[in-house]
This record gives structure tokens, sequence and C-alpha cells, in this order.
């Protein structure tokens, strides 16, 4: 756990901005100390030591801090520049957080304050007393997890820095088929896929949108890749788009000694490995997944397609990546709708394989629904190790694999019928809850378990609109590809991270849970 972060530096080092910029990023609070303690003494920090001293500053700072730090939510946090040089702070802010040291030469602060904004700083004195000053606090700044030098950098860089730092870097193996790959989940996720790349030369494919965000450092990190960028949206998971995008690798010259990476969400993932994996008979190729539902499901796992009007992903193949790269920093960029589409997902693996991850989701659902960085970056990671074991057991889904289809059944048939305007996260909430109390009508499990299960969904539920009946549903469920002789599978669960696999659903015990679900939430 990162908990709180705590920026320290110098007057002027750029903590309030760099703080503001950070706070932004990682979905958290900004908490600026000088300005708590004004707020609580009721004066501006300058005339607190006119009036009062430094030493009552110094107290009112600590007592802040303290207040600060036992909050649950976490923070970024802006401290005061000699709040560090009590070992007493310093020891509270390692304890509840990460210290990053804002480091800036004394003239790069001078510059940064200005004349105009040495007044409001009251320990800003004369140029041997300042500089003093800054000697003497050097030893306490350097207690810290994290000392990053700004002077060269923007607030934007600076922050862009930190971020990455502190979301380090951890990887492990997949296995597909036998095969092995490595999956990175990472801070810097350019300099990741210019690892896995080798040296080769790479064509990136991205959708538009996805390009403006995060296209510029891979393609640096790369040398210059050449682009091939799509509209985005599942609307592009066809055949024809996919006709287009042959052309375009055709008129790239992709060799099929060079690579395919594929950088974006579910849509760019899927769209991207079913290229490579069938242009030229197969060329090598990477995806780098900048979305939590990419991370989580749609990057892992070696499954590529494309959608038919009659349901989704009917055109498709297994195929293997060289690498993964799970781009934590991205998923700060997120949208609240494609947060939600990763959490959904997130919280399936968790309940069919791993209830440590589905205990994870429901305790930080807020954070993660409203983009807690930490939160979307652990989910991201314990999720796509939890779904990799899953599919090394069974990677052509014959068996143990159709365990990860809990929600989809029903899921998919919503969004078939909704021609696709529903998203993928929404419908899988409503499959997922429709399992559920399929489950606990056959006393598969307890009451308690599924009313968790609704507690957590409900904020990520269809409108009622998008509720079909049965009579609407079958028909398209009986064309989805999971089924076996006919039969529709439904994956049921069984206990907290065990699932099992059925075919014996009837269209009147559907009915049944349906109008469960639907007295339930509306």
């Amino acid at each position: 756990m990162i908990g709180h972060i705590y920026l320290t530096g110098f007057m002027g080092a750029g903590k309030s901005t760099v703080g503001r910029l950070l706070a932004r990023t990682w979905g958290r609070p900004l908490v600026d100390l000088d300005q708590e303690v004004a707020r609580r003494l009721g004066l501006p920090v300058a005339e607190v030591f006119a009036r009062l001293g430094e030493e009552a500053f110094r107290r009112a700072e600590a007592e802040a801090l303290a207040r600060v730090a036992r909050r649950s939510r976490p923070l970024v946090v802006a401290t005061g520049g000699g709040l560090p040089v009590r070992e007493a702070n310093r020891r509270l802010m390692r304890s509840t957080g990460r210290i990053v040291h804002l480091a800036a030469e004394l003239e790069t602060c001078r510059r940064r304050v200005g004349e105009a904004g040495a007044p409001a700083r009251p320990l800003w004195r004369g140029e041997e007393e300042l500089a003093r000053l800054c000697q003497d606090r050097q030893a306490a700044y350097a207690d810290c997890h994290l000392a990053l030098a700004t002077d060269r950098l923007s607030p934007a860089e600076t922050a862009a820095r930190i971020t990455a730092e502190l979301l380090g870097e951890e990887s492990f193996t997949a296995e597909l088929g036998g095969v092995r790959h490595p999956v990175v989940a990472t801070g810097r996720g350019p300099e990741a896929a210019a690892r896995l790349a080798g040296g080769r030369r790479v064509v990136i494919l991205c959708d538009r949108n996805l390009a403006r965000l995060h296209l510029e450092p891979y393609r640096r990190a790369l040398g210059g890749a050449e682009v091939i960028t799509f509209p985005p949206g599942e609307s592009s998971k066809s055949l024809a788009r996919l006709g287009r995008l042959y052309a375009a690798l055709a008129e790239a010259r992709l060799a099929r000694d060079e690579l395919l990476l594929a950088l974006g969400g579910g849509v760019t993932t899927d769209l991207g490995a079913f290229l490579a994996a069938t242009f030229k008979r197969g060329v090598p190729f990477v995806l780098a997944a900048t979305s939590l539902l990419a991370c989580v499901d749609a990057a892992i796992g070696g499954k590529a397609g494309v959608n038919l009007p009659a349901g989704k992903n009917l055109v498709g193949c297994f195929t293997r990546p060289q690498g993964v790269v799970l781009d934590l920093a991205a998923l700060a960029t997120l949208a609240p709708r494609h947060r939600l589409e990763g959490v959904v997902e997130a919280y399936k693996t968790g309940l069919v394989a791993a209830s440590g991850l589905a205990r994870l989701v429901e305790a930080r659902r807020e954070d993660l629904l409203r983009g807690e960085l930490e939160a979307l970056a652990a989910v991201a990671a314990l999720s796509a190790r939890v779904k990799a074991r899953v599919v090394a057991e069974d990677f052509r889904e014959a068996g143990r694999r159709r365990i990860l289809n809990l929600g989809h059944t029903y899921g998919h048939a919503l969004e078939a019928l909704s021609g696709y305007r529903l998203s993928h996260g929404r419908a899988v909430a409503a499959g997922i809850l429709v399992a559920a109390e399929l489950s606990r009508r056959r006393g598969m499990i307890a009451p308690g378990l599924a009313r968790r299960i609704a507690a957590t969904l409900q904020p990520m539920l269809p409108r009622p609109r998008r509720w079909p009946g049965v009579a609407e549903v079958w028909e398209v469920m009986e064309n989805d590809k999971k089924n076996q002789a006919g039969r529709v599978v439904f994956t049921l669960l069984a206990g907290e991270g065990r699932a099992v696999w059925v075919d014996d659903v009837s269209p009147p015990e559907l009915a049944a849970a349906l109008e469960a679900v639907r007295c339930d939430h509306g």
C-alpha cells in the first residue's frame, strides 16, 4: 500500500502546484497543510508567525498533520517547507504513506517564488539566512522514499515521474498452451514496450482517442514507429474494419520478423491480436493495455476476435503474444464508464477464482469507480495474475477456463440486443447478478454472498429498460459460442472464489431469476 503521498521541499520547490497535478492523476483530494493551519487558526500563515510565533505554528502544523494522517481515504498532501525538520513528523508520514521530496536548487526556488510571493512566506529573509535555512533542512529532506530533482522539469513532468516511480513495476510469466510470455505491470509502459520489442521495427495499432492521449511516448520509446489508427468503440470490431486494417498493414509492409504493438483498451487488444494472428499467417505482436478492462481481461489469455451482427466475438482465434504490458499510469486517464468496465471484469474474476480479489473490489469499489489510481493499479495487477493462472490450466477453454464466463451468457445477449450500445461492463454486471440469483435459488451459495454481490454491482447495473425477458434473450443465447450440443451454458457460483458451468438452466428457471432481480433492482 502506498497510502498518502506527502510532498516535501523548500519554499518554492513546487509542492502545491505538483500536488494539484498528482491529486488529479491519482484521483485523490489535495490537502495543503499550510492552508489547513491557517483555516484552523483563522489567520494567514504570515500572521500566525507574526502574532503567535514560529513555535505555535509548528505545533499547529504537527497537529494538522496528525489529523490528516488518520484519514482513511488516500490523499496527496503538500507539506510546509519546515514540517519534515521534526523527526516525529517524518515518522508519522513514513508510517502512513510515501514521502516524496521535490529537490530544487535555491536559485530555482527563488525564481519560482519571485518578489511578489516572498512577503507571504515569513521565513523568506535575507540571502545568507535563506541559504543557511535551506542547507540546514537538507538532512531532514533526505529522509524520504523518493527524491526528485525538479529544476529542469515542468510541474507536469514532475508529476508524471513521481507517478511512474510510485507505481513501480512487477512482472510475472503467463503460459498459453505451453508457451510462456512476460506480463509487465508498470508505471513506465513505453519503456517496457521498447524492451519487449528488442530493437525490431514496430507498427503501432491504436484508436484515434488513445492516439491523442498516449501515443507519442510510445512512438519515442520505439524509435518513431509507424502508426495505424481506427475509430474508437466496439463497432470497430467488425469484418469491414478488419479488411481496412489488413490493407493498412500491407501498405506499411509489416514483415513477419517485425512487430505489431496493439496499444489501447479491450477493443484494440482483441482486434490487434486477431490481425497479428492472421496477417501473413501470423506476425509477432505485443499488447500494451491502457484500460482497466484490457489489463484485467482482454489482454490476458490469448483470445482474439471480432463481432458479427448475430453475436459478440463469433469470429476469432486463440493466439499468443510475445508479451503484455499493463500500463498502470494510463489508468489515470480513464473515463468513469471505462473504469466501470474493468471493475466488473475484475470482480467477476475474483468471484470465480480468487475470493481475496473479489473482497478487494468490494472494499474499494468507491475508490475504483472514482479513479483512485493506487486501487486501480492493485486490482489490475492482481486480476491479471489470477486470470493468467486460470488460463494456464485451460488455454483453449475446454474445461476450467469456462468459469471466466460468469455473467457473460445473459450479458452478451443484452449487448447484442442493444446493438452493442449497452456497454460490456454494465451488461456483464447484469449477467453476474442473474447468475448469482440462479446460484442462490439452487442452494449453491449462501444468501449473504448473493447480497454482497448485489450490493457491489448496484451502481454498475444497466437502466431498467435494459432488462429484456426470457423470450427475447433465449434465442440470442442459443447462438452463443460457449454452448454445447445445442444447450445454453451458464457459469454459476459454487461459493466464494469457486464456480461451475451448467447446461440445464431452463427458460422458466431463468424467468424466475429475472423476476427476482427486477423486483430487487428496478
